[in-house]
């Protein structure tokens, strides 16, 4: 599976409810008309509480959209299918030239399907790679051997990983140094109690360092899902 995710910061003198209702309620069924679509979701961010020990990155975010296609191909037709319809329509609630990411996802833990909701908490988190380390030692130690590491933390009930392979700006692919942003994490939390249990766990104080070895800036959110298609 093939993601496209658009950062959105809102315009200037717009107001949360404001950028949520136009983005939700007029942009969201523009970007839904995309050929081959299989999932497109919005995640407005409700809490940006910077909560690790890595120090900050150049994500500074209001919310994301994530449209879901089976391959790349899939992906750029579906874009070319709007015929630019959408694109100034962006200026009227949130700042232009919005980065862009595209990303493989990697789903080590499904969210159940028992699960409300409208309580789960989600926390996404954006990393950049660490001066020195390529792009295959990033991947090796966070796609994989992090991976495992996580899976010893109690409390988390959901977890995805996503590896960027494309970076574009103002409709151009540019490179890493321009956008320096590596991986994206997606974590799902029943409530905030488990969210606190996670964090506060032995487990998670053991395996940080190890973020460390691959990554030295990182962004966290917590963000509000709501589903447009799929």
């Amino acid at each position: 599976m093939i993601t496209r995710c658009g950062f959105m910061k809102r315009k200037e003198g717009t107001t949360m409810e404001e950028f949520q209702k136009y983005w939700l309620n007029v942009h969201g069924p523009i970007a839904a008309k995309m050929e081959g679509l299989q999932q497109y979701s919005q995640h407005l961010v409700v809490d940006n509480e910077h909560r690790h020990a890595i120090a900050s990155g150049v994500m500074d975010i209001d919310g994301y959209s994530e449209l879901s296609f089976d391959t790349y191909g899939d992906m750029v037709k579906g874009v070319e299918s709007l015929h630019g319809e959408g694109a100034e329509d962006v200026l009227l609630f949130a700042e232009p030239y919005c980065p862009i990411l595209v990303f493989q996802k990697k789903v080590d833990l499904k969210v159940p399907s028992y699960v409300d909701e409208d309580k789960i908490v989600k926390r996404v988190s954006f990393l950049n790679r660490k001066k020195g380390v390529s792009p295959e030692r990033f991947q090796e130690e966070w796609w994989y051997i992090h991976s495992m590491l996580v899976k010893t933390i109690p409390g988390y009930i959901g977890y995805s990983q996503n590896i960027v392979i494309d970076r574009i700006l103002n409709g151009e692919p540019v490179p890493y140094e321009t956008l320096p942003v590596a991986g994206m994490v997606e974590f799902w939390f029943e409530n905030m109690d488990a969210f606190n249990e996670f964090y506060g766990s032995t487990q998670f104080k053991r395996i940080s360092p190890h973020a460390q070895e691959f990554s030295d800036a990182i962004n966290t959110y917590l963000t509000k899902t709501y589903k447009v298609v799929g």
